[in-house]
């Protein structure tokens, strides 16, 4: 895996980590094929934030992983930004700390593994199309009553699985009323 880095400078001193989106990049693909899906849950007491990551199979199964953390007032963010930057960081934390993987600037000790070989799933399932159709009308007014945009669907879908090429275009040629 390769993770984009994102590096800041805070006081003289540099970190970098792999954001939140890279990590789902990362894993989606691989939880999709085995039947695996997550959710967040979201709390908030006073300056303090707790997020729980769930890990659902399709059998019903589900495990989950909890973290709790102190609003983020570091910098010169608003209180939206803190309460932002605290939930992202949660998340993070819980989807890799219940998936176990590893994200940059691990320790490898000189070991670095060949991920071109056959450990990378041979094909990538697409979104159903069969639960593609059966949505597009809910979505089709919901894009265009102005709640959702394409993009947002997209994303959604992609939580599930990759669409097609195709159901990517279908919803992006959806306009909102009065466009």
């Amino acid at each position: 895996m390769h993770w984009k880095r994102v590096s800041e400078w805070k006081l003289l001193t540099r970190y970098s980590y792999a954001s939140i989106d890279d990590v789902v990049a990362a894993v989606q693909p691989v939880l999709h094929r085995y039947g695996l899906s997550y959710w967040f849950e979201q709390q908030q007491s006073g300056p303090s934030i707790t997020i729980t990551c769930n890990l659902g199979h399709v059998s019903g199964h589900s495990i989950c992983n909890t973290a709790t953390g102190s609003v983020d007032n570091t910098g010169n963010k608003s209180a939206l930004q803190q309460i932002g930057s605290t939930v992202t960081y949660l998340k993070r934390q819980t989807l890799v700390g219940i998936l176990g993987v590893a994200c940059t600037d691990d320790d490898t000790d000189g070991y670095v593994p060949d991920m071109n070989g056959d450990t990378q799933p041979q094909t990538q399932a697409h979104y159903p199309d069969a639960d593609f159709q059966r949505l597009l009308p809910e979505w089709r007014a919901s894009i265009e009553s102005g709640q959702q945009s394409a993009d947002r669907i997209i994303r959604k879908i992609r939580s599930k699985a990759p669409p097609t090429p195709q159901q990517a275009h279908q919803l992006k040629a959806i306009q909102p009323r009065g466009h």
